[in-house]
C-alpha cells in the first residue's frame, strides 16, 4: 500500500514537472525575445533597475515615447504598453 501511493506520489510529480517544462521554455523564449528588442533600451534608459524586472518594466513604461520601435512593439505585443 504505501509503495502503491508513493509510485502514485511520484507519477503525480513526473506528470506536473513535464507539464512545467514546457512553460519554463516558454519564459525563455520570451525573455529573449524581450532582450533582443528592449535590451539596448534597458542600458541606456533603465540600467540602475538591473535585477529587479519589475522596476525595469515601470521604467519602460515611465520613458515609452522614448523607447525604440522594436521595444515599443515588444512590450506592446504582450500588453505592457498601450
Amino acid at each position: 500500500m504505501r509503495s502503491t501511493r508513493f509510485a502514485l506520489a511520484a507519477l503525480a510529480f513526473s506528470i506536473m514537472a513535464a507539464g512545467l517544462i514546457p512553460a519554463q521554455a516558454q519564459q525563455d523564449e520570451m525573455r529573449a525575445r524581450g532582450d533582443r528588442a528592449c535590451g539596448g533600451d534597458a542600458k541606456r534608459m533603465c540600467s540602475k533597475f538591473f535585477g529587479d524586472d519589475m522596476a525595469v518594466l515601470r521604467c519602460f513604461q515611465e520613458h515609452k515615447t522614448r523607447l525604440s520601435k522594436s521595444c515599443h512593439k515588444f512590450l506592446t505585443e504582450i500588453g505592457q504598453l498601450n
